[in-house]
């Protein structure tokens, strides 16, 4: 469930860039485990990590263990997308991948449009946490049919054998030790950067510092293990591979910046309930699902994947620079046609990179491949999220003073989405809707940048078939 449905206005309860953070320093790690171990066991083993996650924030007690939570249940999700496109590999012919990958794609774009609609149900009937809550029992399910309904390969003959003391061995532990920290520093410093501290404090500096000298030493240590590294270079000397993950990056950061601000719109702004505020979200995943479909269908047929990234890299900026010309004096069918024309626009392109790394890659680095592509997009996600925090949290203290002098932005932004209305008086609440939407507009130039940035990563594809067998 989204975590964009509750949370309080100008707050980070939750740390909504965790998730992805543990996502996606964890992509790297679990490719590497499915190398070595059996995939069908560390799923479950994922699934079940995902599960524990949500079972704590169900039960939690404050936010502090709110936060381990979302933490766990990002590292579950980080071992189940490592290991997800392995097992389809295994089952499925590299010409029938895109088509596979679209339906997948297709069915997580249901569970999408319905979540917040259920959400925003539990929420107004329940609380917030019925949303975790109820992955509970889904994940249950998945373990069974996981557990009884998929047969994994055995390994090929002439695969070495080795026990389970060289397995380890040859997992990069100190290396994921070195990663998580320093992509921990960064999105700190990122998020207290302007906001809570000064760019040029100590308070900023020093988390960057580190940050800066545990990924030199995180490179250091890559480049002397060679093929046991947890990026290893063969890996990062194929170019598709590297292009996929800064266009996974762009494409998946656009997604989660837009999700998460026009939330504030309709709910702050708009002053809608969760539960419609979740209906009007929609159109946006169903845009999503409709163009997974068309290209994964399109890329069976011609066989070929870069002109539907193309096609996200050309249309996406088109959409998001629309989004950046709301305005609260019209009708909200201009918000939600613009949200599906988006959703239509990435999901073009979005299963591009999974796809060409099954092309490019031999099937025993599908997983390393697809870990470097995931990492990409749960950094993109994480980065952009934390750092469209930093400016919105800037633009909403300047846009309201500058259309409320003397309105206190601490007591609204503490206020929460709720509550934004009871906080202030009438006489003042059309200028502070005003200032809130001007934040948010402005916000959205983020994913605008990134749509535009997503070109790269496009145009740097290999062109590769996937109807050509590989010898």
């Amino acid at each position: 469930m989204r975590i964009t449905q509750f949370i309080p206005l100008g707050r980070s309860y939750g740390r909504p860039w965790l998730q992805w953070q543990s996502h996606a320093s964890s992509a790297d790690f679990f490719g590497q485990i499915y190398t070595l171990f059996s995939i069908k066991a560390v799923f479950l083993i994922g699934i079940a990590t995902f599960e524990v996650g949500s079972l704590i924030c169900t039960l939690a007690p404050s936010s502090a263990v709110f936060i381990l939570g979302r933490a766990v249940s990002g590292l579950g999700r980080g071992a189940i997308n490592g290991g997800l496109f392995k097992l389809l590999r295994q089952c499925f012919p590299l010409s029938k991948q895109a088509i596979i990958n679209s339906f997948f794609g297709s069915i997580q774009s249901v569970g999408l449009i319905t979540a917040p609609t259920i959400g925003g149900a539990l929420i107004d009937a329940f609380s917030w946490r019925a949303c975790f809550g109820v992955n509970l029992p889904l994940g249950v399910t998945c373990l069974v049919l996981t557990a009884y309904g998929v047969h994994e390969q055995p390994p090929r003959h002439d695969a070495p054998v080795l026990t389970l003391k060289e397995k380890v061995k040859k997992v990069d532990f100190f290396g994921t030790l070195l990663a998580v920290p320093a992509i921990t520093f960064l999105l700190m410093a990122l998020q207290w950067g302007g906001t809570k501290f000064g760019w040029g404090t100590w308070q900023i500096i020093v988390p960057l510092v580190v940050c800066a000298l545990l990924f030199l030493a995180f490179g250091y240590l890559q480049y002397r293990q060679g093929d046991n590294a947890l990026l290893p270079p063969r890996i990062l000397k194929q170019r598709s591979i590297i292009a996929g993950m800064w266009y996974g990056a762009c494409c998946e950061g656009v997604l989660a910046v837009t999700e998460y601000y026009m939330s504030i719109y309709f709910q702050g702004v708009r002053g809608y309930s969760p539960t419609k505020a979740g209906l009007l979200a929609l159109p946006m995943v169903g845009g999503l699902a409709i163009a997974f479909i068309i290209s994964g269908v399109g890329t069976t047929w011609i066989g070929y994947y870069y002109p539907f990234m193309l096609a996200t890299s050309v249309l996406t900026p088109i959409a998001s620079g629309l989004l950046t010309t709301l305005d609260l004096e019209e009708q909200i069918a201009k918000a939600v046609g613009l949200l599906t024309f988006l959703g239509l626009a990435v999901g073009l392109g979005l299963q591009g990179p999974q796809v060409a790394l099954q092309a490019v890659l031999p099937i025993e680095d599908v997983s390393l491949g697809g870990a470097v592509i995931t990492f990409g997009a749960g950094m993109g996600s994480a980065l952009w999220i934390c750092a469209s925090a930093t400016l919105f949290q800037d633009r909403l203290s300047k846009e309201i003073q500058d259309a409320a002098p003397g309105t206190n932005t601490t007591h609204i932004q503490e206020a929460g989405l709720s509550k934004l209305r009871e906080s202030i008086g009438p006489e003042r609440l059309k200028s502070v809707l005003s200032g809130y939407e001007n934040a948010v507009v402005q916000t959205l130039y983020i994913p605008l940048a990134l749509a535009l940035l997503s070109i790269i990563g496009a145009v740097a594809m290999e062109r590769k078939s996937i109807k050509k067998k590989r010898s």
